[in-house]
């Protein structure tokens, strides 16, 4: 019984305790990190490079990748599929093979609005709605 009494009287505690961290992660770091920049990281960067330069010849970059901005549609059927034949990105052609990975649609929504912002520097969002969507159209 004591026990029940503890728990009830820590738990709005908790939640102050939440919610001061959040704001100290606030005001140490400037801003919350974007949720796609995170499965970037894990998923992409070790190709593509964590500020998507790429790998000179063999992996192209997404930072400004006209590839990517004109078939923005098409990333989630890569990163489910990946691509297995050559394409031209900002005037080199790659022909390096990339594999489909396992992630969600919400991560590759996520990673989709990531690389748009913060790569692409484009307006273009997409939701995991749209994300299943398209997936449930990949070859």
């Amino acid at each position: 019984m004591n026990l029940k009494r503890i728990i009830q009287a820590l738990l709005p505690f908790t939640l102050v305790i939440v919610v001061v961290i959040f704001i100290l992660n606030i005001i140490t770091h400037g801003s919350i990190q974007h949720p796609g920049k995170s499965s970037y990281q894990t998923n992409c960067a070790q190709c593509h490079g964590d500020n998507g330069e790429g790998v000179k010849v063999l992996i192209p970059p997404l930072k400004d990748a006209d590839f990517a901005k004109n078939n923005f549609d098409s990333i989630p059927c890569w990163l489910k599929n990946g691509i297995s034949h050559p394409i031209m990105v900002n005037g080199v052609q790659y022909d390096q093979p990339m594999y489909g990975l396992k992630m969600d649609e919400i991560q590759i929504a996520n990673v989709m609005n990531y690389l748009s912002k913060e790569l692409l520097n484009t307006d273009k969002q997409i939701n995991s709605l749209q994300v299943k969507e398209i997936l449930n159209g990949c070859n």
